[in-house]
């Protein structure tokens, strides 16, 4: 009977934290107050925050049975990968961003680390078509590359930049203007 209990008092514990971490995620985000940055669905999130979720649940299903014969240990590490595998989902979502500018991308990758790719500074450019999706892949002269899918992100700054690329034989320098607001010196 307390075994049974304790079961209940620990789904009900981690039920708390989770609903106390979805509660922080109606909160406006910390780009809620930066417009230009532009992240993933809010789908992402949400499905890594229910694996999280879930995979805590089972995993603390598993561990508190009792295994005499050792038969839950497979349970026991696919319900952790489970768990682990939806919290690095949600901490992908709160890590990436991409913010087109007039006179660069600035964007943070999926490990947190934040780069910036002047116009200027683009060693090359291309757009692929990917599994239905188009991709642009741009590479600075520092060896920086950064991959978008262009339907999911609105990269127009860059677009125009390539297009002053393609009609003026040189990328656009800081503050010139490619018919975007903010384009002026500064």
């Amino acid at each position: 009977m307390t075994g049974i209990l304790l079961k209940l008092l620990l789904v009900a514990v981690v039920i708390f934290f989770a609903a106390a971490a979805v509660a922080r995620m109606r909160l406006p985000s910390r780009a809620a107050n930066r417009l230009e940055r532009q992240r993933m669905p809010k789908l992402v999130p949400v499905i890594g925050g229910l694996f999280a979720a879930v995979g805590a649940i089972l995993t603390l299903n598993a561990f508190t049975a009792q295994d005499t014969l050792g038969m839950l240990w497979p349970m026991r590490i696919a319900v952790v990968a489970m768990a682990l595998g939806g919290l690095a989902t949600v901490l992908i979502y709160r890590n990436f961003y991409v913010s087109p500018r007039a006179d660069e991308v600035r964007y943070r990758t999926i490990w947190g680390r934040e780069h910036a790719i002047a116009y200027a500074d683009i060693a090359s450019h291309r757009l692929t078509r990917t599994r239905g999706r188009r991709i642009l892949t741009i590479r600075s002269t520092s060896g920086r590359k950064l991959a978008v899918n262009v339907r999911r992100y609105d990269m127009t700054p860059l677009f125009l930049a390539i297009d002053f690329k393609e009609r003026h034989g040189r990328w656009p320098s800081r503050g010139e203007a490619l018919g975007l607001p903010g384009g002026a010196p500064r």
